[in-house]
């Protein structure tokens, strides 16, 4: 943290209507998202604060202030960062939607976490994920069974490969080739 400037932390609570949604702000919350956050400070609390700046303006937790909104709440838990100046204030708004979504996240470790838990009441995962992975279900959403071996299908005659063969001999007439484009930015080829 530079020592040009004094940065304060000041933990209080401030009514809703006294903070301002930042207009700069990147992200756009869905319902999904919002109906998410409800359901998860219903069962919870607010367990992260909001962070804003001395005017009220909000830097982080947009979505947080939407869901409490939405839950009828009159007031939120925020810190309040003194100190920033403008350029700060943007770059710590850009910088924790982005760190936030850099995480990588292990399926194998969630698939187990989830086995752990052994509810079908998580939220952000869907009913047919969690019974996917709770149940077992091996079959995807054409109805096939991946538990049980392919069936060799020896009935396809040559007749029939020959017709196929015949019907896709001529697939590429007609289509433009593809273009080998150098990236003026880092200078790698992309093919379109």
């Amino acid at each position: 943290m530079s020592k040009q400037s004094k940065i304060i932390h000041e933990d209080k609570v401030l009514n809703l209507s006294e903070l301002k949604e930042h207009p700069g702000n990147p992200n756009t919350h869905t319902h999904a998202q919002i109906d998410a956050l409800v359901q998860s400070m219903d069962r919870y609390g607010q367990y992260y604060r909001i962070i804003c700046d001395e005017n009220n303006q909000i830097i982080c937790g947009h979505g947080k202030k939407m869901a409490l909104e939405k839950m009828g709440e009159k007031s939120a838990k925020v810190t309040v960062i003194k100190g920033l100046n403008e350029k700060q204030k943007l770059k710590l708004l850009l910088e924790d939607n982005k760190i936030q979504s850099m995480s990588y996240v292990n399926f194998t470790q969630v698939e187990a976490l989830i086995k752990d838990i052994g509810e079908m009441d998580i939220i952000g995962f869907s009913p047919e994920y969690l019974d996917t992975i709770l149940n077992e279900v091996s079959l995807d959403n054409m109805g096939v069974d991946f538990t049980k071996p392919g069936i060799r299908n020896d009935n396809f005659s040559n007749d029939l490969q020959a017709e196929q063969n015949a019907q896709y001999e001529n697939i590429d007439a007609g289509m433009q080739p593809a273009r080998t484009m150098k990236c003026p930015h880092c200078g790698g080829e992309i093919t379109i």
